[in-house]
């Protein structure tokens, strides 16, 4: 059941035992620790995973084609299970700087789930002396929350995809890395903005 969040971490005797369970945000809640459960679910089907310890972050990922990504940072629901928020009431995230491999990730997921617009989650985990990064979930189609710039850039590469399909061999000179318009006489059809290409 894709719906069905309430993830249970169960954390070993060494660490103090006890049992957090995740769940969709309700209210500023996301997650509850309870100490004295210690005996994992057998009232289901359950896929079981060793525990990463993340620095108490998640690293939100959203893609538009296999070269295109934006990424958002998050405090994790395992730390404290309290959401925190900005002003206007959203979840407060952090903009991401992607690494080469997690770019790498990204392109592959969007090829092989073949979803052109893609959302997952990515963990950061320290082994050693460096940072390893696995992918999580894998949301399907999904979109950024509040991010005017991604809604321009996605806009773009959608058009460009569309009619790259429709007509492809009259947009040789397209590329996302330019506006399809910037002005005609002295009106702006579509605003010039920075793209970030995953490669």
């Amino acid at each position: 059941d894709a719906d069905d969040h309430n993830i249970a971490i169960y954390y070993p005797t060494s660490a103090g035992g006890g049992c957090k369970k995740l769940f969709r945000k309700i209210g500023n809640r996301s997650s509850e620790f309870y100490p004295d459960i210690h005996e994992i679910r057998r009232d289901g089907s359950y896929v079981y995973e060793e525990f990463v310890e993340t620095q108490g972050t998640d690293v939100k990922m959203y893609t538009v084609g296999p070269d295109y990504g934006h990424a958002e940072a998050r405090k994790s629901p395992t730390v404290d299970g309290k959401v925190q928020r900005n002003a206007d009431g959203k979840e407060l995230r952090f903009p991401v700087i992607l690494t080469l491999s997690e770019k790498e990730i990204a392109r592959r997921i969007v090829l092989q789930f073949k979803q052109f617009v893609c959302g997952f989650d990515l963990l950061r985990v320290q082994e050693g002396h460096s940072v390893v990064s696995y992918c999580c979930d894998v949301n399907g189609f999904s979109f950024v929350k509040n991010s005017r710039k991604y809604y321009d850039d996605c806009a773009q590469i959608l058009t460009e995809h569309m009619l790259a399909v429709m007509k492809p061999g009259q947009l040789l000179g397209f590329s996302t890395l330019d506006p399809l318009v910037t002005k005609v006489g002295n009106v702006d059809l579509i605003e010039k903005s920075s793209m970030s290409p995953l490669h």
